[in-house]
């Protein structure tokens, strides 16, 4: 039914190449910069940013080059870039001028993983810590995974593994380059309008979706979330399908036993499996996850003993309601929220873990597009909080749009939140109760005004 990509390395030089790679510091890329330099290749890269990630690829021999030396150096054989990266960028040019060969990031990395075990981790939300927590799963099964994730895992100093085994990927609907991916089994986390800049509407995206999913049918088969939004439509008449979730009529079921700020103890279930598992991230949402990675170890042989302790240490990924510490015992968090749905889930799971304790959210909004279709959506996510704070929208990729601020958000929710600029925030937070939690939401810049505030600077201390 489905055309399944077959593994080709022909989009990819011979190893000890030299390949350059456009907007290094995104997510994606740098995890795809320590794979091509593991696997032989002499890697460069450029970017706008200058991040600490940026800095650690130079102890895996990765060069790095500031943007205003933006063009690929002699001896390139070729040049990866981001979906994000203008088809009019000086270093796309440069290459194409040269017969450089240009692949997008999707492509790249199809090229290196499509010819190994596959396990692909899709959706709208959520598949960032699924496949951090299957990856974890998996080292625990002795598997020595290859791993690539869209978010910093602070066992690994990075978003990639590296490693002989099974491949384990986080695979990005944006774009639609999942679609480069072969996966043996694919995971559907979630399935909601999202990144439709780059779809011909909600139907599209899901067709694509199934697309994704199908490849896996006759292989290692799919796992689909039982309460995700929109799985069932994509999934439906798919051959080799199992359920995961906290729905009592999941195939794999995860029954939350007993939660603190610290732990949550949680019971999968499956056939004629039972055992009860330590989780370290708080939230219906992460056990959730959980019943995903674990279901996915089970189908990768891994014994249940190793189940059991594997997700006990997990600590999560950077800026996954990532605890950054306190601030005159007010406890600072940073995640990554950045869709309404997400923005509600954090929120729920914060209650959860802080119970009876004041929750304060400053949130900052994530492209004008998605603002303006959701406005309404977000303003009705942060009246979960306790009270609420707006900063100006990060703009990313997009050109503004007339008419199109962060006060459509705060209009929407009635006078419940408010907007605000950075350097109001530590002065904000000073003055809330010794006891509150304040988290700090969006896809933007905003962490670093969250680890400024977790870190005691602002108006009583070093100005942001």
């Amino acid at each position: 039914m489905f055309e399944r990509r077959p593994p080709d390395r022909s989009h990819l030089p011979a190893a000890g190449a030299s390949v350059y790679l456009l907007g290094i510091a995104g997510a994606g890329m740098t995890g795809l910069a320590r794979i091509l330099a593991a696997e032989g290749y002499g890697v460069v890269g450029s970017d706008l940013l200058v991040t600490p990630e940026t800095r650690r690829l130079e102890a895996h021999g990765i060069r790095f080059v500031d943007s205003d030396d933006m063009v690929a150096p002699a001896g390139v054989e070729l040049v990866v870039h981001t979906s994000a990266a203008p088809d009019d960028h000086p270093v796309l040019q440069a290459a194409r001028n040269a017969n450089v060969p240009v692949l997008k990031r999707a492509r790249a990395m199809g090229a290196l993983l499509n010819d190994r075990r596959l396990v692909a981790i899709a959706g709208t939300h959520g598949k960032t810590t699924v496949t951090a927590m299957t990856a974890r799963v998996a080292e625990a099964g002795g598997l020595d995974p290859l791993v690539l994730v869209g978010g910093r895992v602070q066992e690994w100093d990075g978003n990639a593994r590296i490693g002989s085994g099974v491949a384990i990927a986080e695979a990005d609907e944006y774009d639609r380059s999942f679609l480069e991916l072969s996966p043996s089994l694919a995971v559907i986390t979630s399935v909601e309008p999202e990144h439709l800049e780059c779809y011909e509407g909600p139907e599209h995206l899901r067709s694509s979706f199934r697309e994704f999913a199908g490849r896996a049918a006759d292989r290692d088969g799919i796992l689909a979330c039982a309460e995700g939004p929109g799985v069932d439509s994509v999934v439906e008449g798919l051959r080799s399908v199992a359920t995961y979730g906290l729905d009592p009529a999941a195939d794999f079921r995860v029954a939350i036993v007993n939660r603190s700020e610290t732990v949550q103890t949680c019971r999968l279930e499956t056939g004629d499996e039972s055992f009860a598992f330590d989780l370290g991230t708080p939230g219906d949402h992460n056990a959730q996850n959980a019943g995903a990675a674990l279901a996915v170890g089970l189908r990768l042989g891994v014994d249940t003993q190793s189940l059991r302790e594997a997700l006990a240490g997990f600590s999560g990924v950077d800026r996954r309601l990532q605890r950054l510490g306190d601030r005159g015992g007010r406890v600072i968090l940073d995640d990554y929220a950045h869709h309404p749905t997400e923005v509600h889930v954090s929120v729920a799971a914060v209650r959860d873990a802080w119970p009876g304790r004041r929750l304060a959210v400053v949130f900052q909004p994530h492209l004008y597009s998605r603002t303006q279709q959701m406005a309404t959506e977000f303003a009705e996510a942060l009246t979960a909080a306790d009270e609420a704070l707006v900063l100006p929208i990060y703009p990313a990729r997009e050109a503004p749009i007339p008419g199109v601020t962060a006060r459509l958000v705060t209009d929407a929710s009635s006078g419940f939140a408010d907007t605000v600029t950075a350097d109001e925030i530590p002065g904000w937070v000073d003055g809330l109760p010794t006891d509150s939690v304040v988290l700090f939401m969006g896809a933007g810049d905003i962490t670093l005004l969250a680890h400024q505030v977790a870190e005691g600077k602002g108006e009583n201390g070093v100005g942001i």
